[in-house]
């Protein structure tokens, strides 16, 4: 099925970075010394901040949430852990990750481009160690991914800064004039019989659940238009299949996310031919310049997106996507579900292909003439 797209949903689905709306007080630890600097954003689906004053950019479900967090050097994000998958996106900057109950059982530094998911109940927390502001996105699996579970000291650190965590996931600034509602029942730390439950994961072992980017393997052929002009694009399989048609691409991890991601990687004037596909699909900048282009002759609109810009596509519309900066283009791009969506190539663009020697099977698989 064909889908078409308004202007205004187009532009709705347009989210600058300069339109990201900043929560400083999204968390309990907000306002905790050490944790009081940084700012959250909920971008794509409600996530899991407990503010009730956060902005939304796009609420529509995705099958996963995807956000972000700001912050200055030395600043962190408390121990926390999430019963749904969490991926860290390094956009800017230096950062430590450290894991544990204590914070002590390993650590990760990760740089611009680097990626890292690290595996559900497992607490773990990061600060930027960087000389500049940080900025991370972060991806959680899911539509609804629960709330966040907070270590035994976070929430004794944060008593008396004047925030209440209740059950339900409502955080209560009592600094702004909020009182604790008299039905609200207030969070209690998690109980050691809980902690004794709580999987143990080394550094060696928690180092395979990270994406280097500087340490990046390309793969060449990874999608039918590869070989026709203005095709040609390296591609990196982070989680899952991603789009990826051919069978040889290999992936970082294959567990089920409730999402796939990948990153591609193009010079000028090259990129996607259209293209469509009937599940939900983000992309957004890591660098360069990027147009997309919607319908099969960009009759539906375009727009350049430019680093740290986002884009969620709409369903069942053809889409190209081009890499238009002087520099190389480095997209990131993210899929609904764990199964490998199906591509449906423009009729043009299957024809031309079959002339460079490719052509896709009946499970959709790339092959060779």
């Amino acid at each position: 099925m064909l889908m078409t797209i308004t202007k205004e949903e187009y532009k709705k689905r347009v989210i600058r970075f300069e339109n990201l709306v900043a929560d400083r007080a999204a968390f309990i630890d907000a306002k905790t010394p050490g944790s009081d600097k940084k700012e959250n954003y909920t971008i794509i689906g409600p996530g899991v901040s407990e503010s009730s004053n956060r902005v939304i950019n796009l609420e529509e479900a995705h099958g996963f949430n995807f956000g972000a967090a700001a912050m200055p050097n030395g600043i962190k994000n408390s121990l926390h852990s999430h019963l749904t998958a969490e991926v860290f996106i390094v956009a800017k900057g230096t950062w430590r990750f450290f894991w544990g109950i204590d914070g002590t059982e390993g650590e990760a530094i990760l740089k611009e481009g680097d990626v890292f998911s690290i595996p559900t109940l497992i607490f773990r927390a990061f600060e930027n160690i960087g000389a500049d502001d940080g900025f991370l996105y972060c991806i959680l699996g899911e539509d609804n991914p629960g709330k966040v579970t907070w270590a035994p000291q976070v929430l004794r650190a944060a008593e008396g800064h004047g925030l209440v965590l209740l059950e339900d996931g409502r955080l209560i600034d009592t600094t702004a004039g909020q009182e604790v509602p008299v039905d609200g029942k207030v969070v209690t730390p998690i109980s050691e019989e809980e902690l004794s439950k709580v999987p143990k994961i080394s550094a060696e072992e928690m180092s395979k659940q990270i994406f280097r980017f500087q340490d990046r393997v390309p793969h060449q052929e990874s999608y039918l238009d590869c070989r026709l002009p203005g095709g040609a694009k390296k591609s990196y399989g982070i989680l899952g299949e991603g789009m990826a048609e051919a069978v040889d691409r290999p992936s970082l991890l294959n567990n089920k996310h409730a999402f796939t991601f990948e990153l591609v990687e193009a010079e000028l004037g090259n990129g996607f031919h259209p293209f469509k596909q009937s599940t939900k699909q983000v992309v957004f900048v890591q660098k360069g310049e990027w147009k997309i282009s919607l319908g099969e002759n960009g009759e539906e609109g375009e727009v350049v997106l430019k680093e740290k810009d986002i884009m969620s596509i709409p369903t069942d519309v053809y889409r190209r996507i081009e890499s238009v900066g002087k520099e190389t283009g480095f997209l990131f791009i993210i899929n609904s579900g764990d199964d490998r969506p199906k591509l449906e190539w423009a009729p043009e663009v299957v024809s031309a292909a079959r002339k460079t020697g490719l052509y896709l099977n009946e499970n959709n698989r790339l092959l060779e003439l």
